[in-house]
């Protein structure tokens, strides 16, 4: 797979699937979120509560792992995103209102908050723009055969090298 065909693998999930299942943990205990996400490139960005679970496990270790997947009704219709990396909000003025920008060019309902001043400051007062980088991003896509994947390092959020078949681990 050449890194062109990878990117457009991957550019179509991250554009196509709303939500990611976000993996964190803090000491020995894991979590699993969902939550919806628009893509920067290959960054990530959500909101959520700094209450929740996860973003307090991100607090604590931001180390974490994410899926991205459509529906698949047999195993030969299986393909994704299993994405290692690293979360933190989002801080400053210009980083957030770039963050509110990406992630409502996916998502209409956060157009519509924004068009009511008043539900978006009550809103906005619940939640943290977060942004996810990946470290290494693999794709698996059964259509090319049983567990075929994918995988590529990812540095300041660009591609390193080519992508590379691994057997899956």
């Amino acid at each position: 797979m050449t890194l062109e065909q990878f990117d457009a693998a991957v550019n179509s999930l991250l554009d196509s699937v709303p939500a990611m299942t976000l993996a964190t943990s803090s000491g020995s205990r894991p979590w699993a979120s969902d939550v919806y996400f628009a893509p920067s490139g290959y960054e990530l960005i959500f909101f959520s509560s700094p209450a929740s679970r996860h973003s307090l496990n991100l607090v604590a270790n931001p180390f974490c792992a994410a899926t991205v997947h459509p529906q698949a009704a047999t195993w030969r219709e299986i393909r994704g995103l299993q994405i290692e990396g690293s979360a933190e909000p989002i801080t400053g003025i210009e980083e957030t209102t770039q963050a509110i920008l990406v992630y409502s060019a996916k998502f209409s309902f956060a157009r519509d908050l924004m068009w009511n001043p008043f539900e978006m400051g009550r809103k906005a007062l619940n939640v943290k723009a977060h942004v996810f980088r990946p470290e290494c991003i693999h794709y698996l896509d059964n259509a090319l055969g049983f567990g075929t994947r994918f995988s590529i390092r990812v540095e300041n959020g660009a591609a390193i090298g080519s992508p590379e078949r691994d057997a899956g681990h």
